[in-house]
C-alpha cells in the first residue's frame, strides 16, 4: 500500500507521475503533494499509467484538484491509457467532468481543442 508521486515540468505543463494505490491509506500524502500545485498557473497532467487502485478517496482528491483548476480557469487532465481505471471514472459518472488521453500528447491536444471550443463560442 504505497504511492510513488514525482512531479516534473514539461513543456509548460506540470506533469504528475502516480504509482502505486491511490486510495484511503494513500491519499493523504497525496492531497499534501498538490497544495504545493497551482493548476490556474500552468496546465496539470496526472499521470495515472502506472495506479494499480483507484478508491473513492482518490477520486475526491482528483476531483479537488480539478475544483481548484475551474476555479483560477487553469487545466487538468489525465493520462489514462487503461480502460479498466477510465471504467471508473463512467461508473461514477465523472467520464465527462476531465479532460483524458492515453498519453501527455492526447491530452494537451484535448487541452487546445477545449481552448479552440471556449474560442469559438
Amino acid at each position: 500500500m504505497s504511492l510513488d508521486v514525482t512531479t516534473e515540468a514539461r513543456e509548460g505543463v506540470t506533469v504528475v507521475t502516480l504509482g502505486g494505490e491511490l486510495d484511503i491509506y494513500t491519499v493523504a500524502s497525496f492531497r499534501q503533494d498538490l497544495e504545493q500545485l497551482d493548476p490556474a498557473a500552468s496546465p496539470v497532467v496526472i499521470d495515472l499509467t502506472e495506479v494499480t487502485l483507484l478508491d473513492s478517496s482518490g477520486l475526491g482528491a482528483l476531483v479537488s484538484l480539478l475544483n481548484r483548476a475551474r476555479a483560477g480557469q487553469g487545466q487538468l487532465g489525465l493520462i489514462c491509457p487503461h480502460r479498466r481505471l477510465r471504467r471508473v471514472f463512467e461508473i461514477t459518472g465523472l467520464r465527462r467532468a476531465f479532460v483524458f488521453g492515453d498519453d501527455l500528447e492526447a491530452v494537451r491536444t484535448a487541452f487546445a481543442q477545449g481552448a479552440d471550443a471556449a474560442n469559438a463560442s
